[in-house]
Order: C-alpha cells, then sequence, then structure tokens
C-alpha cells in the first residue's frame, strides 16, 4: 500500500511517498500491522520558498539530505 508523508517548516515543504508491507510477530495469531519499507521512499514534490523545484536537479548531498528529512514523520 502506498503511503505518504509531508515534512512543513516556514521555508520548505516535501512530500513523500513509500510503500509498506505488513508484518507481525511471526506467531499464529499475533496482531499485524504495516511497515514502511525505507528503500521505497520517494520525493514526489519540494517547495522551496515558495518555488517548485526539481529534486533531481539539485547535487546528490542535498538530495540525501532531502530525503534524510523524511526521518520521524508518519506516513498515512
Amino acid at each position: 500500500m502506498t503511503r505518504t508523508a509531508k515534512y512543513a517548516s516556514d521555508d520548505i515543504e516535501i512530500d513523500y511517498t513509500a510503500e509498506t508491507e505488513t508484518d507481525d510477530y511471526g506467531v499464529p495469531g499475533s496482531p499485524t500491522w504495516e511497515v514502511v519499507k525505507d528503500s521505497t521512499i520517494d520525493v514526489q514534490s519540494i517547495t522551496i520558498l515558495g518555488v517548485d523545484v526539481n529534486v533531481m536537479s539539485l547535487p546528490k548531498d542535498l538530495r540525501d539530505a532531502i530525503h534524510s528529512m523524511c526521518d520521524g514523520l508518519e506516513f498515512e
């Protein structure tokens, strides 16, 4: 299932998507929940100071930093 998350501050907004997979305790009858697969997290859009930015036009170090800004966000 695809989930979304948003990072927003005064100067920057970033929309992320990610895929989830079902996880459980590995015991028959245990509860299940959805877990974000880190390898599927993707930046869908970024706006800096009101300007839409093409993420791929940014230096790799900056793209990596933008990607890491989703740490701690709740994917819904």
